[in-house]
């Protein structure tokens, strides 16, 4: 525990009006932990982070080429888009 983590915790205990110790068991017993994401989920995401960058890049074609350049590839980024969304939901169940 750090100085500042420390000092947080003993305010907030003798803000409660109790002990240090008495404060994390009353805090442990209603502590919700929640879990980090899974490596499936961190690739999701990652998948997900490249596809906006390529939408964004798709964006500023759009405006110096024109849109009817750019639909085969807006239908390909759509594509992707709802297999990664099908992927996730099995991913859920």
């Amino acid at each position: 525990m750090t100085p500042t983590e420390r000092l947080a915790i003993v305010s907030k205990a003798n803000d409660a009006g109790m002990p240090m110790s008495e404060w994390f068991r009353c805090a442990a017993k209603v502590a919700v932990i929640r879990q980090r994401l899974s490596k499936e989920e961190t690739k999701h995401l990652r998948t997900l982070s490249g596809m906006a960058n390529n939408l964004n890049q798709l964006t500023k074609l759009a405006h110096t080429n024109g849109l009817v350049s750019l639909m085969a590839d807006l239908r390909r980024l759509l594509t992707t888009v709802e297999e990664l969304m099908e992927r996730i939901g099995r991913d859920d169940r």
